[in-house]
């Protein structure tokens, strides 16, 4: 069994696809990230792959250089640069040719998308300048932050540069954030999403239609926290939506094809999208960016979800003008495991992998789902280090609670075991890959980690029976897997450990002040005080009336119930709270209130403050804060659980 404090560095070390962009011919431009043993920053490197996974570097990109984007063709190529001043986009013509700064790109950091005909590029990039915080200014939006996007005041705008001529178009300039660029076949319009509403109103993204001739035209499709347009070769634009605004949150996504001014919602037999939880640096794993993909001959490839798994399929297209549109699945990759579609290339699909025991890889399959082919081994071979048993426990919730127990190979059981609860709370945990559950386990520690009611996956209904509830039936769903476990002679009963981030944290810190089943909690980035959250967090107003049925003032009594910040003069389980200083949507002030509450009703307690770290930043911030909260995990499960 490896020393904690070795795997958490081993697994860093590793690297991670982040991004790719793939020819017709199965070229691959890879971006991928990792932290090298005794670094204290990010590596992050570019390079060309090939279907049979040799790899090479290319010429002309500089260190920290990533997200390059394939010209059409397959020969020209532009990606994002850190090597000046600020970011920016550079292009090459070929590989091997001498490249060039793309023009008015200054701040540009998401990949570029290139025209059909191959000679623009439409980007986003800021319009303005920021606003001089060292000196008083005034604000205007109701948010001053969101979390981990930087300045609101400069949000980015949608260019295009004509790479022949130099010519440039500013397609928008107001106070939106773009993102999400698509060319239509006959390269006269761009279909692209845009962010923050500047009035507050609503979160998410909203498909917009912006022609180079200066027209603009917003679909009748809902917003959604997630949108993504695809162009099918005929002209038709499908469109994904997760948890679409018109109904009810935490709703499945949900499909839509734009022909002309028509719009029709497809009905699909499965569940789209797909949102299972990991704890990895591997972003390609978890990004909506190639969710949906057109196959090129009347079919998509989907990203599909389903009970902690999320799979692959094909979705036939070709009868959607019916009056009630409905299509059906074929699968192309499944099993208990994560994948993510990210080209197709020929008559084949590239993807990405992640499972319980194994970090994340590219592989390649027939889109027969035949003849499937693993492209890379960033792990170099290491044998996987835990077993994963899958379970299910029928509670009073709609369906079976899906639940997992992860445990050293080889290790002798019952063992000393942490419970992990997943945020959201509309998302699910599953097959994927978790730093924080493998340290764990390299401690010599069981975990449990289980998608209780309100999680997504296993149909709305499922879903819906967390809405207005975070704390009771959640909880018995929870209590339930554990005592399971238990009973299967895999936990020892009175060693029991709980953590978890967001709504996780605030599960963590709900068990830990009303019940007396665990010896210690962590709870990371923790809502204490949903109430307070509603005024603060960067998604306060609409998301916590759409969980809670309405705002503090109108069901206070919702809000009020549902605290654990009102249990914390009773709390007697020792807690470990650890809070990103730049976090914007569970800001620290959440657990600094429950941490001096607890103090004073005589616990021990501590925060652990990572610097420069968003919400997520445990996973995707600076490495110091990775591995702080990491071994402060594992040492406070041991200080208080194993002793």
């Amino acid at each position: 069994m490896a020393a904690p404090d070795d795997l958490i560095v081993r697994l860093l070390a590793r690297r991670a696809p982040v991004h790719a962009s793939v020819t017709d011919d199965g070229r691959i431009l890879l971006t991928t990230v990792r932290v090298p043993v005794g670094a204290t920053s990010v590596e992050v490197q570019l390079s060309l792959l090939d279907l049979d996974g040799a790899e090479t570097p290319l010429p002309h990109v500089a260190a920290g250089d990533s997200n390059a984007s394939w010209a059409p063709d397959g020969r020209a190529l532009a990606w994002c640069t850190s090597d000046g001043a600020e970011p920016a986009l550079r292009w090459a013509s070929s590989i091997d040719a001498e490249p060039a700064l793309v023009p008015a790109s200054a701040g540009a950091t998401d990949a570029p998308s290139w025209s059909p005909d191959g000679r623009q590029l439409a980007f986003t990039a800021p319009s303005r300048p920021p606003i001089d915080r060292s000196q008083p200014y005034r604000w205007t939006r109701p948010y001053l932050h969101f979390d981990g996007v930087g300045p609101l005041e400069t949000p980015p705008q949608v260019r295009v540069v004509d790479l022949h001529t130099g010519e440039r178009m500013q397609l928008t300039d107001d106070d939106w954030r773009w993102s999400t660029l698509r060319w239509s076949p006959d390269g006269a319009r761009l279909a692209a999403c845009a962010g923050l509403d500047p009035d507050g109103s609503i979160g998410g993204q909203h498909l917009e239609l912006l022609g180079l001739d200066g027209s603009r035209r917003r679909p009748d499709v809902p917003s959604g926290r997630v949108v993504l347009p695809v162009w099918g070769r005929d002209g038709r634009l499908t469109v994904l939506v997760v948890d679409p605004h018109d109904r009810p949150i935490g709703a499945a996504a949900a499909l839509f094809v734009v022909d002309g001014d028509r719009v029709d919602e497809v009905s699909v037999d499965g569940l789209l999208g797909g949102d299972v939880y990991g704890d990895q640096q591997a972003e390609l794993c978890d990004t909506y960016d190639h969710v949906v993909l057109d196959a090129g001959d009347g079919s998509l490839v989907v990203r599909t979800v389903d009970r902690g798994r999320m799979g692959i399929a094909r979705l036939q297209l070709d009868d959607v003008q019916i009056a009630v549109p409905r299509t059906s699945l074929a699968p192309i990759v499944g099993g208990d495991r994560c994948c993510t579609p990210v080209a197709v290339a020929g008559d084949r699909l590239v993807f990405v992998v992640v499972s319980a025991d194994a970090t994340a890889e590219l592989a390649t399959v027939g889109l027969d789902g035949h003849d499937e082919r693993r492209i890379t081994d960033h792990a170099d071979g290491d044998a996987a280090t835990v077993g994963v048993h899958r379970f299910a426990v029928a509670t009073d919730a709609p369906a079976p609670i899906d639940a997992w127990f992860v445990h050293p190979v080889g290790a002798a059981l019952p063992l000393p075991t942490v419970l992990v609860v997943h945020g959201g709370p509309n998302f699910a945990y599953g097959d994927t890959f978790n730093v924080d559950v493998h340290s764990l386990c390299a401690a010599g520690f069981g975990v449990l980690y289980a998608n209780p009611r309100g999680s997504t996956g296993s149909g709305d209904a499922f879903t819906a029976a967390g809405r207005g509830d975070w704390t009771d039936g959640p909880a018995r769903d929870l209590l339930a897997v554990v005592d399971h476990a238990v009973d299967r002679g895999w936990v020892i009963a009175d060693r029991l450990g709980v953590t978890g981030n967001s709504y996780g944290g605030f599960m963590s810190a709900w068990l830990a002040a009303t019940t007396d089943r665990f010896r210690a909690a962590v709870a990371e980035n923790p809502v204490t005080d949903p109430a307070s959250m509603h005024a603060t967090s960067d998604i306060g107003p609409w998301f916590f009336e759409g969980q809670f049925g309405g705002a503090p003032h109108e069901v206070p009594d919702r809000y009020a119930s549902q605290t654990p910040l009102h249990h914390a003069h009773r709390c007697r389980t020792p807690i470990l709270w650890v809070v990103g200083a730049d976090d914007r949507r569970c800001p620290p002030a959440q657990a600094f209130a429950m941490h001096r509450a607890v103090r004073r009703a005589g616990t021990p307690s501590e925060v652990l403050v990572l610097p420069d770290s968003t919400h997520e930043g445990s996973t995707y911030g600076p490495p110091a804060g990775r591995l702080a909260h990491d071994r402060a995990l594992v040492e406070w499960m041991q200080r208080w659980v194993s002793a």
